[in-house]
């Protein structure tokens, strides 16, 4: 009886274990993973320029980030602020605005100091705010909205978040406050009113030590095109990137934001006009060369494609026609001809086809510019018109 009953207490043992680690799998495929970065020699800095992406490949969704603010002592400093290490700042991305919240309080954040978090959009530029999540408690909390109802996250993207101690209030490059504070610490408070301008520094060193910020609604900033964390370049989703890689280079060429920040229905538009069904079209094995016309479309250089395209979306919707090809020769075709800068299309001879190529780009850049004045004008005709019928060497 003993043994049978041993047996059965051991078999509700494992039962109940497996059932938990089930629970907990399932818990961190919802929730996301921790991201834990930021000491010692790994810390990051306390502005745009210098804040560290939490980045990885593998979720769309983060759970926690952990760190520290090591404060005067060694190893602080270490992004570039040379009296200590007091404010750390991140990027990441909101998946879910109207979910969104960032807290170093309740189940999964915590702090060893009286905390600001403070939201930043992709420019630097003052979100939201809070020094106290709940009255008597160190931690602070985040959400899509301030406590007045004026300011409101509303667009999914990347967005810089940034801990410090209360004491310790990002500035403007004036020294002017970007957050405007209340006499109530609960206050999630909004921007100061006025122009809006990225942040430049702190006013003070604050308090310091360990933390962890919990995140909903977030996620990373994946480590590049064709990330395992990313969706097809035809659908709008939040996390910047896409998952064909060529498609995804030729989209962000022409739109950076689409890499840097998230990729919205302009660059599912984009994608639509340079990739067919999400597959690269610009710059795939067998396209044409781009300073040639060839019956089908996209050609075979993908930036220089994707320029193009964007000017003239037909030469990636029906074929390569020469008018695409003489964009490419006067945009992107290799380096202009110094010694004869007049023979754009680089025949040999100053003619009509280096006249139709002036004028299609006309009040552009590049080499139509001959007199080199960045924009391509009146003065480039009549030096063209000057050097009508020379004949160049090749």
């Amino acid at each position: 009886m003993n043994q049978r009953a041993n047996r059965r207490t051991l078999s509700a043992s494992l039962l109940a274990l497996t059932a938990g680690c089930l629970m907990a799998a399932s818990s961190s495929l919802v929730m996301g993973p921790d991201w834990d970065g930021d000491c010692g020699s790994n810390d990051t800095g306390n502005k745009p320029s210098t804040a560290v992406a939490v980045s990885f490949g593998f979720s769309p969704e983060v759970r926690t980030v952990k760190g520290c603010l090591e404060g005067p002592s060694a190893g602080g400093g270490l992004a570039g602020d040379e009296d200590g290490d007091y404010q750390d700042m991140f990027k990441v991305v909101v998946r879910f605005p109207g979910e969104f919240e960032i807290s170093t309080t309740g189940m999964e954040g915590s702090t060893d100091f009286d905390s600001l978090l403070c939201v930043f959009d992709s420019d630097g530029r003052a979100l939201l705010a809070n020094i106290t999540g709940e009255q008597g408690q160190l931690g602070s909390t985040v959400g899509n909205e301030s406590t007045n109802g004026l300011f409101k996250l509303e667009q999914p993207g990347a967005i810089y978040i940034s801990i410090s101690g209360a004491d310790s209030r990002p500035l403007d490059s004036n020294g002017n406050p970007l957050f405007a504070f209340t006499e109530n610490p609960t206050d999630v408070v909004g921007p100061v009113p006025g122009d809006v301008v990225p942040i430049a520094g702190w006013d003070q060193p604050g308090q310091y030590g360990d933390y962890i910020i919990s995140l909903t609604g977030v996620g990373p900033v994946p480590p590049g095109c064709g990330a395992e964390n990313t969706s097809a370049c035809d659908q709008v989703h939040a996390l910047p990137f896409c998952s064909v890689p060529a498609c995804c280079e030729s989209v962000c060429s022409v739109e950076p934001s689409c890499c840097d920040i998230t990729w919205d229905s302009s660059c599912v538009a984009t994608a639509e006009l340079l990739c067919n069904k999400g597959e690269p079209g610009c710059g795939r094995i067998g396209a044409g060369p781009c300073t040639e016309p060839h019956p089908s479309a996209f050609c075979d250089d993908p930036v220089c494609c994707a320029r193009i395209c964007f000017d003239r979306p037909q030469c990636c919707e029906l074929s390569w026609d020469q008018g695409c090809a003489d964009l490419a020769i006067s945009l992107c075709a290799g380096p202009c001809t110094p010694d004869c800068p007049a023979d754009l299309d680089q025949d040999g001879i100053v003619g009509p086809q280096d006249l139709t190529i002036l004028l299609g780009n006309w009040g552009g850049d590049g080499c139509s510019d001959i007199d080199g004045s960045s924009i391509v004008d009146g003065a480039d005709l009549a030096a063209l018109l000057a050097a009508w019928n020379t004949e160049c060497e090749l």
